[in-house]
């Protein structure tokens, strides 16, 4: 966890699929390997996938790379 003082910003998605660890790990892996994004939190059983956005990448470019990061990993954002 970071302690220092910078704000990120962060967005909540629904993620459908996902049943266990492993497909948190997948989804978790797809995403932080994606420009402007610097980490994720997931919880398996609601399917909220909420991701910490570091601003180098504008929003409207991400909603795209954000769908194509989860869905290159066989899962599906549904909101």
């Amino acid at each position: 966890m970071s302690t220092d003082s910078q704000s990120t910003d962060t967005i909540t998605i629904t993620v459908e699929g996902m049943t266990c660890g492993g497909c948190a790990s997948k989804v978790d892996k797809a995403l932080v390997a994606t420009e402007g994004i610097t980490s994720t939190s997931i919880d398996v059983p609601t399917g909220a996938v909420t991701i910490s956005l570091d601003g180098t990448v504008a929003s409207d470019d991400l909603v795209f790379d954000i769908d194509e990061a989860v869905t290159s990993v066989g899962y599906r954002v549904v909101s």
